[in-house]
């Protein structure tokens, strides 16, 4: 879709109340509840809220946790091996 195209649908679309088709197995889990659309992505699809949940699926949980924070270890620089130089057979040795 044209980006035209999409700013239109969200025109059209974005704050209006829908309803699922429930023939569709993946959605008759939101049959006969009212959905607000609440935009239309750039791919044409829409991102409804569903303001529901049946207490049975629900479970109340304490705060998680923080995730960890990664300690970066400072890596020490490793020193430039000093090019050595040959020297010709001969030299050096007197």
């Amino acid at each position: 879709m044209q980006p035209h195209e999409i700013e239109k649908l969200q025109q059209q679309y974005t704050d209006q109340y829908v309803m699922v088709d429930a023939a569709r197995p993946e959605l008759a889990r939101f049959a006969g509840i009212p959905g607000q659309i609440k935009t239309i992505n750039m791919n044409g699809r829409a991102l409804v809220q569903f303001d529901w949940a049946d207490l049975d699926w629900l479970k109340i949980i304490d705060k998680p946790a923080p995730p960890p924070v990664k300690e970066t270890v400072a890596k020490k620089p490793v020193p430039a091996k000093k090019p050595t130089v040959e020297k010709p057979a001969g030299e050096g040795a007197k």
